[in-house]
């Protein structure tokens, strides 16, 4: 049938080219895309797997860079732990030389200066083994003493700060601190400064016979009293700790376990109400306390306070580090764990170690074997942890690289197709641009032929 008003083959062609047309559009997005799904229209089914496998690959991809990080932590612990040992085995042959009866007393004192030396080396590396803002080598308990808070948390550098004197902890100076100033003016009121190692030992301030230990509330008159009323954990100080005077710098100079202490001394009968101390470095925690019982005025500077460059014990975090090894961490089986290896000198046992008296090389001998077994563990353990993480990335690279698959199948273009079925429909679309061309001159024939009948 030929029809004027209605070209029913044009409108079949201006379909088909129409169609034809959107394929084609469809295959220059995917060839140029390189994505077989470009909208949701394409395959809505296959746009919602591919999404989910492309948070997996994320996923994954976050977890292998989290196991780098627990590995690079577990590293620089194990480092640190191997200076440790290395300073252990010296301290060894420093004490098997010491048993040797061919030393004199003068060699015995040569070799524990040495031996001392090592020891600070060890608590130095313990404190000076940082990662992430974390110590892996410093226990949590050695980062807090007690209630009281370091001294930068208490202090700012360089700033006038007022506080109540008595009989309490101010605050402590963490192990590693370096170059501390302090100037103490008590207003005419007798505060002293005193300083304390954890255990009990008085480095810096009066003697218990003094007044302003005697007098008013504080009642400490000898040093069961200082114990029974002082010496408390929540102050900072060990369980065990005793009172010990025999080290104490009431003016002048003086040196401990390699802390040089600068003191003005007591100035109170002079009218003299300011008080100076300086310390070189700290070697181990030490408590300061203003005894006292009215107010004073202090100002502290230092050049470093702990191991860390924060405020707050040390500036550093605690606790364990808990490292995930799963792309869906919900239990507790989706983490490797690291619990700190605390490696200091306290927690190794040789605080109090020594080869002089030559009496005191025989049990240091003791303690070193018992502290090199101590770190040759927690190395071990660091060991563990590594090919645990070193495990958990093969088998979550494994995992990646497997849902890349999954998912490159689904959405990635297929190009040798692709290019073959564009190849396809552009012969196509020329064929149905020449077939349209003719079903528009339909009409123009139709006319035609009612004109020759006509005439």
């Amino acid at each position: 049938m030929l029809s004027v008003q209605t070209n029913k083959y044009q409108l079949g062609v201006s379909r088909n080219l129409a169609e034809n047309q959107r394929a084609l559009d469809t295959s220059y997005q995917r060839l140029s895309s390189g994505s077989r799904i470009n909208s949701a229209a394409d395959d809505s089914a296959g746009l919602q797997i591919s999404n989910r496998l492309s948070v997996a690959i994320e996923a994954g991809r976050q977890v292998n860079r989290n196991l780098n990080d627990g590995m690079s932590y577990a590293q620089i612990a194990e480092g640190g732990l191997s200076q440790i040992s290395d300073a252990l085995q010296q301290m060894r042959a420093l004490a098997i030389q010491a048993k040797n009866g061919v030393n004199s007393e003068s060699d015995i004192k040569a070799l524990n200066k040495e031996f001392q030396q090592l020891k600070q080396h060890i608590e130095a590396t313990a404190y000076g083994t940082k990662a992430f803002n974390r110590l892996p080598l410093v226990g949590d308990d050695e980062l807090k003493v007690g209630d009281v808070d370091s001294i930068d948390a208490v202090l700012q550098n360089g700033v006038s700060t007022r506080l109540p004197s008595g009989l309490r902890s101010i605050a402590y100076i963490p192990a590693g601190s370096k170059q501390l100033d302090f100037r103490l003016d008590s207003y005419s009121a007798d505060d002293d400064v005193q300083v304390f190692t954890r255990s009990g030992k008085h480095l810096v301030g009066t003697p218990l016979t003094d007044g302003v230990w005697t007098a008013g509330v504080n009642g400490i008159n000898n040093a069961t009293d200082l114990k029974n009323y002082f010496f408390y954990e929540e102050n900072g100080y060990t369980a065990d700790a005793s009172y010990d005077g025999s080290e104490l710098n009431s003016e002048g100079s003086s040196s401990y376990n390699g802390m040089t202490f600068e003191f003005s001394g007591d100035k109170h009968a002079s009218d003299d109400y300011i008080e100076t101390l300086t310390i070189d470095t700290v070697n181990e925690p030490l408590i300061i306390s203003v005894v006292g019982s009215g107010a004073f005025e202090v100002v502290g500077t230092w050049n470093k306070i702990g191991s860390g460059e924060g405020s707050g014990p040390n500036g550093t975090e605690k606790g364990p580090v808990n490292i995930t090894a799963s792309i869906n961490p919900t239990s507790e089986q989706d983490f490797i764990t690291m619990e700190k290896t605390p490696a200091t000198l306290s927690a190794l046992g040789l605080e109090e170690s020594s080869l002089d008296p030559i009496e005191l090389a025989e049990q240091a001998f003791a303690e070193i074997d018992k502290a090199l077994n101590n770190v040759l563990d927690k190395r071990s353990y660091y060991g563990a942890k590594l090919n645990a993480m070193q495990s958990a990335q093969r088998s979550v690279n494994t995992a990646v690289t497997e849902s890349m698959g999954a998912r490159s199948r689904i959405k990635d273009t297929d190009f040798a197709k692709e290019s073959a079925e564009l190849a396809s429909r552009q012969i196509v679309q020329e064929a149905s641009t020449s077939i349209l061309a003719q079903a528009n001159a339909v009409p123009e024939q139709v006319m035609t032929l009612l004109n020759e009948s006509l005439g």
